[in-house]
């Protein structure tokens, strides 16, 4: 029965209404805060694979460079060594007159080749990232400077033409250590 003024309380529909509320919100912050850690993950890893792409890509790009030099130099090293070819020919000229006249001809092409050949060496020598090519490349250069002055020694007649298949034989072997010294290098 019913006792007077005091009347049973009936449930709490609001204290179950505000942990329902407390709860949503819990919830739907937390998905928040993990969508926009997971965005911040998504990003740092795209990021980092962009770098190392950008990275692969330098890599590839020096590595063609580097390539591209070499074949350039060996180019020219081919080009002197053909016209130092043609030496022999001339220093057998038997008459002195033309034989100088022949050999200031070729000093003179010599000189023009020089000038792409020393560029291409220099293009080795930026690019180059291994002593042994550089050593190498150095080598073709000091060989190429003896040949040149050996040609201008014997046509002052300070030097027997028979020395000059030395100094070429010199030559052509500097480039095969600067040949073999890129092999080396090859991935």
């Amino acid at each position: 029965m019913w006792s007077g003024d005091v009347s049973p309380e009936p449930p709490h529909f609001n204290d179950m209404g505000d942990n329902g509320l407390w709860i949503a919100t819990l919830t739907g912050f937390t998905a928040v805060l993990a969508s926009w850690v997971t965005s911040r993950g998504h990003t740092r890893a795209a990021q980092l694979q962009a770098e190392a792409a950008a990275s692969i890509q330098e890599k590839a790009r020096r590595d063609e460079v580097r390539r591209t030099s070499y074949l350039a130099f060996l180019e020219q090293a081919h080009l002197m060594g053909s016209e130092y070819r043609r030496t022999p020919t001339i220093l057998s000229v038997e008459d002195h007159q033309e034989r100088n006249g022949r050999l200031t001809e070729h000093r003179a092409r010599l000189r023009e080749l020089y000038g792409s050949f020393t560029k291409s060496c220099d293009t080795v020598t930026v690019y180059g990232h291994t002593s042994a090519i550089l050593d190498a490349c150095d080598g073709v250069s000091t060989a190429s400077t003896a040949v040149y002055v050996a040609v201008g020694e014997i046509a002052e007649g300070t030097r027997p033409a028979a020395s000059f298949s030395g100094v070429l034989n010199d030559y052509w072997s500097a480039v095969s250590v600067f040949i073999d010294a890129v092999r080396q290098d090859a991935p």
